[in-house]
């Protein structure tokens, strides 16, 4: 079974576990708490890779780190090359390109909010900020969307990861009402719906981490 090893919190992991629901993979969680004794103390030096790091994901005697290469080594795995921008059968396609880069702008423009949301001046700038920084990116995306249901055209991991960006910037922009149909497409999506109301999901609520932000 795949063993899926993060922080107890959502962060990168949140599009891999969303992922993994999709393909229906047997899977199981390695949770590690703040403290991280148990990660840094024990697992980081047994896992079997020269580049240890969380997430990490463990199959049989297959060690995957990195939040972007993971998905597609599942991608792979599955056979679900349309996931990574490739053609069906694996082969190349220039969306494979256009997967990396908007993968990589889309980490951007996460980890942008993250440090700017632990600013005390966020409470009072953050409209200014998501205007003259944010809203630029969301632009680049909607042109990329156009017509399309999903980023490629088809779906792919993309499509994950950008509904967990935009779930992060309406835990801090309650009133933001970009993409309505797009997330609504991703929730509806038969095997994350399921997943969206387990208990487990549920423990990944943002509201745990308020105490780290400034609203």
């Amino acid at each position: 079974m795949i063993v899926l090893g993060y922080w107890n919190v959502r962060g990168y992991a949140q599009p891999i576990r969303l992922l993994l629901e999709y393909l229906q993979a047997e899977y199981k969680e390695k949770l590690y708490h703040d403290n991280g004794e148990e990660w840094f103390n024990i697992d980081k030096k047994e896992l079997k890779t020269n580049f240890p790091n969380l997430p990490y994901l463990i199959d049989g005697d297959v060690v995957v780190t990195e939040s972007k290469v993971i998905p597609i080594y599942l991608a792979k795995k599955f056979k679900k090359y349309e996931l990574i921008g490739q053609n069906s059968d694996g082969s190349f396609n220039l969306n494979e390109i256009t997967f990396l880069q908007i993968l990589e702008i889309l980490k951007e423009l996460r980890d942008s909010l993250w440090a700017s949301a632990r600013v005390p001046s966020f409470k009072q700038e953050k409209d200014q900020i998501f205007k003259e920084k944010f809203n630029i990116t969301f632009e680049k995306i909607k042109k990329q969307l156009g017509e399309n249901s999903y980023i490629l055209g088809n779906l792919s991991f993309l499509d994950f990861y950008f509904y967990e960006v935009l779930k992060f910037f309406q835990f801090f922009y309650p009133n933001l009402s970009i993409f309505t149909d797009f997330i609504n497409r991703i929730e509806n999506i038969p095997q994350i719906k399921s997943y969206l109301e387990t208990r487990e999901n549920k423990n990944f609520l943002l509201d745990r981490m308020k105490s780290q932000f400034y609203f």
